[in-house]
Parts: C-alpha cells; sequence; structure tokens
C-alpha cells in the first residue's frame, strides 16, 4: 500500500508537473532578451580576415 491516497497522488503530480512547465519555461526564455535577432546581426567587411575563435556565446538557431 501507498502512504498517499488517490487524491493526494493526483494533487502532487499536477503540482509536479506545474512546476516542470515553470521551470522549461524559465530555461527558454532566460536571457533571451540578449538574443541576436535576425537583421541585428552586423555584415562583416569583407577585406577582414575571420577570427580564429568564433564567438559562440547567445543563442542561435
Amino acid at each position: 500500500m501507498s502512504a498517499f491516497s488517490v487524491d493526494q497522488i493526483l494533487t502532487l503530480t499536477e503540482l509536479l508537473v506545474i512546476l516542470m512547465g515553470i521551470g522549461i519555461t524559465w530555461a527558454v526564455y532566460y536571457g533571451s532578451d540578449r538574443a541576436e535577432l535576425p537583421g541585428e546581426a552586423t555584415i562583416p567587411d569583407p577585406n577582414e580576415v575571420d577570427e580564429s575563435i568564433p564567438d559562440t556565446r547567445g543563442r542561435t538557431l
């Protein structure tokens, strides 16, 4: 037998699913205000040499 009743298990499951949804939403949107959006990227000068180590910070597709 379980220490919880059926109603308590359902309530606990609902609470955990809601908290997971909030956590996933936070993980997706955290720092998204600093993301480089289409049209905001600078166009590099074709006469300059490419960087040896690209800047991989930020969010990309």
